[in-house]
């Protein structure tokens, strides 16, 4: 019997140390564990003389300390006897063994609640991967583990469910904050539950309650979403506009039907429950004023009482004495002082505006003609907008000093952009018109030399005095844009007038190709055969000096054809043949006598 204790003695010296670990092991550990493999390794979990330790496993899985601790976690949660590791993760039973036991139904089944995070709604049927998702971890220390061992699955560090920032892409663009519980519950994005426009800076009364959200809320166009999000936007391209959104007043959204007749505040006849009720008693409130220095009349009629008499910022409300002579006295000078005259008219704004409203003006014609330029012709019918066009930079003038005054009694600065005070010489066109010329016919007296007010397209351009090319014969017929044609110019394509050639050639074609060319180069004359009345009608003789070659006896009688023949000088150009014609009578005629006098001088048998 004793003999069988130092026979396995000796096998297990004479076995290799895998040999002996494979006798002693339970049992393969998890792939997790696999590098704790063989019997050096043993103690690092089972320690020598003692049991298995929570604080064993704590050491090398550092990130549940402190939850545990805490009491924070599902591990954290745990009763302190049900806290022994080994009791849910079984290791030694193999390396495809799971390491966690979900219990009945696995992971999908897992009661959330256990960690101290509730699944409600929506978010139950979410798989658990779309939260616990690496990408999505918050904590530093489980961040830095995961660096350490990318491989490594943890459940830990995922975002509160509070945060819906973490998880999901804002939909509002940083709007209405990051508290998306305010308005959404999880059992579904629409309806927002949580939100009352009450509670806003704009409860919604009347008509207004019934109106759909959209009306108010435009689609606005919505940015690029950030490359890499973990979501994407439902609405990629556009979002509600919630904020900011003008509403102080009621022409922020609705279109003013009096077109200022009647001034700005709406809620002073109206109401939401319905426009086309009038509050009654509005005007009987200023029946009184009638009685005074200044009855109200138009527009007038409805300003707030508080509007001229305040109370204003810094000073009591005041009835009497109140400065009301001029407009200007209760008004800024909307024009920042281009309209300013010396004398009595200074200051008086009734000359082109009325009490019954802004707009439309009392400024015409007639009062045109009394400005420094009086409209003509088809300046008549421009509008105004045209010579008098707007000016951002005018808003600038008006006075810091008036601007804080306004400011004080609480009305805008407005101010009216078109420019009136325009500069420079009004008596000539280019300062108001560019120069479809582009500078060719520049002179003293500008664009009047030729053009008149009443039509641009009327000229008084005489083409036999004015230039230095006289229009003679078919050319007096020609029309206009057959010798000025549109060039490419510095600001554009214009018509080119100056400097354009005068010599034929500079515009016509020349029908013989050069053949009558002077022997010493240069332009063919055209004008010493032809004359601009009719160019089939030449002036031409067949005797010098027009040619060396003088027409005798029976060739006067010869078309001209029979020895200028027409050449194909390219296909489907034909050129009659003037020059390099044969001279010698055997070149054009057949020889009848056959060559019986050929070598015949006539003057040897003269003598």
């Amino acid at each position: 019997m004793r003999s069988l204790p130092l026979a396995l003695a000796a096998l297990l010296l004479a076995a290799p140390a895998a040999r002996a670990a494979d006798v002693f092991s339970p049992g393969d550990l998890s792939r997790a564990h696999a590098a704790l493999s063989g019997l050096q390794n043993c103690t690092k979990c089972h320690p020598r003389g003692e049991q298995l330790s929570q604080a064993h496993c704590l050491e090398c899985h550092r990130e549940l300390a402190p939850r545990v601790q805490a009491g924070q976690g599902f591990h954290g949660r745990l009763a302190p006897k049900e806290r022994d590791c080994w009791a849910c993760h079984h290791e030694h039973q193999g390396r495809d063994a799971a390491l966690v036991e979900w219990g009945p139904g696995g992971a999908r089944r897992f009661d959330h609640a256990r960690t101290g995070a509730q699944l409600g709604g929506k978010h139950q049927a979410v798989a658990c991967d779309r939260c616990h998702d690496p990408r999505l971890v918050q904590d530093s220390a489980v961040r830095k583990l995961l660096a350490e061992q990318p491989r490594r699955k943890t459940y830990l560090g995922a975002p509160a469910l509070t945060a819906c920032a973490s998880c999901h892409f804002d939909e509002h663009r940083g709007q209405l904050g990051a508290d998306c519980a305010r308005c959404h519950r999880d059992g579904g994005w629409k309806p927002a539950p949580g939100f009352e426009h009450a509670r806003t800076s704009y409860p919604l009364t009347g008509k207004h309650a019934r109106v759909a959200c959209a009306k108010c809320h435009a689609p606005a166009a919505a940015p690029a979403a950030e490359p890499g999000a973990l979501t994407a936007p439902v609405h990629p391209d556009a979002f509600a506009r919630y904020r900011p959104l003008a509403h102080a007043s009621c022409l922020d959204c609705h279109k003013d039907a009096h077109e200022g007749r009647f001034g700005q505040d709406c809620a002073r006849c109206h109401t939401t429950e319905d426009w086309r009720r009038i509050v009654s008693g509005a005007g009987a409130e200023r029946a009184f004023h009638q009685k005074t220095r200044y009855p109200l009349e138009g527009a007038h009629q409805t300003v707030a009482c508080v509007a001229c008499h305040g109370p204003f910022r810094g000073e009591p409300a005041r009835f009497k004495p109140l400065a009301f002579g001029a407009c200007t006295d209760c008004h800024a000078d909307a024009h920042a002082g281009q309209l300013a005259r010396q004398g009595p008219a200074a200051g008086r704004c009734d000359r082109c505006h009325e009490v019954r409203g802004f707009q439309p003006v009392k400024f015409g014609l007639e009062e045109h003609e009394k400005t420094r330029y009086p409209l003509a012709g088809a300046h008549r019918v421009v509008a105004c907008a045209a010579c008098h066009p707007q000016e951002p930079r005018l808003a600038d003038r008006l006075p810091e000093a008036t601007r804080a005054e306004l400011a004080r009694r609480g009305r805008p600065a407005r101010v009216s952009l078109a420019v009136y005070a325009l500069a420079g010489d009004l008596a000539r066109c280019e300062t108001c018109h560019a120069d479809p010329h582009q500078g060719q016919l520049v002179r003293p007296q500008g664009c009047a030399a030729c053009h008149a007010v009443d039509s641009f397209h009327r000229v008084r351009f005489d083409h036999q005095r004015e230039s230095r090319f006289a229009l003679a014969g078919k050319h007096a017929s020609a029309p206009c844009a057959a010798c000025h044609r549109p060039e490419p110019g510095p600001s554009g394509a214009a018509v080119r007038y100056k400097p354009l050639a005068v010599a034929c050639a500079g515009c016509h074609q020349d029908a013989h190709l050069g053949q009558l060319a002077p022997k010493e180069g240069g332009p063919t004359d055209c004008a010493r055969c032809h004359g601009a009345d009719d160019w089939k009608k030449t002036r031409f003789q067949h005797q010098p000096p027009f040619t060396d070659y003088a027409l005798t006896g029976k060739h006067l009688k010869v078309a001209c054809a029979k020895c200028h023949p027409a050449v194909q000088v390219a296909p489907g150009t034909l050129a009659r043949r003037y020059r390099g014609l044969p001279r010698a009578c055997e070149a054009c005629h057949a020889d009848f006598h056959q060559g019986a006098f050929r070598g015949f001088e006539p003057t040897r048998f003269s003598r």
